[in-house]
């Protein structure tokens, strides 16, 4: 399964047209959208200098796209700063300053006064050549708090908000601003879902024989049942019972090989996973990471994981005996990850 993509611009957030080139745009959108969602993590652990890592993969998607254009990687802003973009696109028909963010710390008004500078100077010096920017960012994460104000927003809708603000300035220098969101599982965007099945992507795949998927409601419990059979099936099917009751739209994904439950309401993106052990089970929900100490207070286990939704800034690694006493409020943490959509 591959990432899905969506996007949206400064001034389309804001009612308005916009000049970013149709071209490479569907170029970021393609180079994103055609990275494998498995090979997330590797990508996400690799170290900033390995060009290895997740900005590496995008620059090597372009040049394989578009072997004519020009890219730079960590181009310097200007020639009076140690500050650089992450990439810089050279097309014929414009210039993109583009910022590769992966976690939930990103400084994006930072990053838009780079992009800012770096359209300023350019245009001083080479006159002519529009100049854009453009952000590759989460669309399944959840910014800190401290810095959007706002504990259930992603990097995408956060930035989406962020451009209503950003609008205001005059002049602007960059054109327009591109924001590219990635995410494992579908967005609910009604437009994006409509561009991909026009596109032939909307088809749904057909699910390998360790994987079961129920679009709306539970699986058969006798497939749960027999898919994991010997672990901690009780607490399980205490915890997806509560969940359906309280969540008519919810849905449900079963893969036997690694055990483990996903959960999300119908249409929306993953909120939940559990993974069942043979006397507890582990679960990673989509709230903000840094309610671990508050749950810690209350008694809970927390085993923080390094994976995909860690680095997305979920709260990983919640331990769940097969003998809690807990489970309501087990319960209501994924309830509040389920109401994300």
């Amino acid at each position: 399964m591959n990432l899905f993509v969506r996007t949206v611009t400064l001034l389309e957030a804001n009612g308005e047209p916009s000049p970013f080139p149709k071209r490479l745009r569907q170029l970021l959108c393609s180079v994103v959208e055609g990275i494998d969602a498995e090979a997330m993590p590797d990508l996400l652990s690799k170290r900033e200098t390995d060009r290895g890592n997740f900005d590496g993969r995008i620059e090597a998607g372009l040049r394989e796209l578009d072997p004519l254009l020009t890219i730079k990687a960590n181009c310097l802003v200007s020639g009076r700063t140690r500050f650089d973009n992450d990439l810089v696109i050279d097309a014929d028909e414009a210039l993109v300053c583009v910022e590769i963010e992966k976690g939930c710390l990103s400084r994006f008004e930072f990053d838009i006064l780079k992009m800012q500078a770096f359209a300023s100077s350019r245009q001083l010096q080479h006159p002519g050549k529009p100049v854009f920017g453009a952000f590759v960012v989460p669309d399944d994460n959840l910014v800190a708090r401290h810095i959007s104000g706002n504990s259930r927003e992603s990097s995408f809708r956060y930035l989406k908000r962020l451009c209503r603000l950003v609008a205001q300035v005059h002049p602007l220098h960059v054109e327009d601003i591109l924001i590219v969101g990635y995410s494992l599982a579908s967005p609910t965007d009604d437009a994006q879902d409509r561009r991909r099945k026009n596109r032939g992507l909307g088809k749904p795949a057909k699910a390998p024989g360790n994987l079961a998927l129920q679009e709306k409601g539970l699986l058969p419990d006798d497939r749960l049942r027999s898919g994991l059979r010997g672990f901690a099936i009780d607490l399980v099917v205490a915890l997806r019972s509560q969940l359906a009751a309280a969540c008519p739209k919810l849905r449900e994904k079963l893969n036997t090989n690694t055990r483990y439950l996903a959960y999300g309401l119908t249409d929306g993106s993953d909120a939940l996973y559990v993974y069942v052990q043979k006397r507890a089970i582990l679960i990673d929900v989509r709230v903000p990471a840094d309610r671990a100490d508050e749950l810690r207070r209350r008694g809970f286990d927390l085993r923080p994981r390094d994976n995909y939704q860690a680095k997305a800034g979920w709260l990983t690694g919640l331990f769940v005996p097969h003998d809690t006493d807990k489970l309501s409020e087990v319960v209501s943490l994924a309830l509040e990850a389920l109401q994300e959509d």
